[in-house]
């Protein structure tokens, strides 16, 4: 082989590996780089993930809380009010009436509060007949307000002639609702008075 060609082979071959490891040398922290950018791809695209799936998760629950809120809304129009509370003596008198019981008495019994109603039971006792106060149960679960019949207590009496073979006692109860009070402000301190400047001394 022609030692020229040799020397040109082996000049073209040093060249070569020289800027091989120049390549190397120079791309060697772009690769890094590069690296880190896929990683930190990776991390962002599984936030982006997490924050769909977040989404969703808070758009059903907004709906939900939409028809939880639209149905409580339902429920306060039937809860009775305390002008409906007052009146309930008399519009049971007149559901007895209609049911052919005879209301002989009524009292007021203590009141339990929750967190978003207040439960006002009367005691009622009336003479009956026992289909007369299934009826009369029928006509309260009628009512157009939240109303609750308990504690049903049934005597039978032992004279054959009377017209009601039977006594009971029972609370009905009204469910009033309470509104949420509105969110205490926080009580704001006045302002500390400026200390008032000394007089000179002549």
């Amino acid at each position: 082989m022609n030692p020229q060609l040799q020397k040109q082979i082996g000049v073209g071959a040093l060249v070569g590996i020289v800027l091989a490891g120049l390549v190397y040398f120079l791309l060697g922290g772009k690769r890094t780089d590069l690296e880190a950018i896929r990683a930190g791809n990776k991390t962002l695209q599984a936030e982006v993930d997490k924050g769909k799936l977040l989404k969703a998760s808070y758009e059903k629950l907004r709906e939900e809380v939409a028809k939880q809120d639209k149905r409580i809304e339902e429920l306060i129009k039937i809860m009775p009010s305390e002008t409906d509370y007052g009146e309930i003596p008399y519009r049971i008198k007149k559901i007895a009436d209609d049911a052919g019981i005879d209301q002989v008495s009524f009292s007021l019994k203590p009141e339990r509060k929750d967190t978003y109603y207040t439960e006002k039971p009367v005691e009622f006792e009336f003479r009956v007949g026992f289909h007369s106060f299934g009826q009369f149960a029928s006509l309260v679960s009628g009512y157009d307000k939240i109303i609750n019949i308990s504690n049903i207590e049934f005597t039978r009496k032992t004279d054959n002639r009377s017209v009601y073979p039977a006594s009971v006692k029972c609370n009905i109860s009204a469910f009033v609702y309470n509104p949420e009070p509105p969110p205490v402000e926080p009580v704001k301190k006045p302002a500390a008075a400026a200390p008032k400047a000394s007089a000179k001394e002549d």
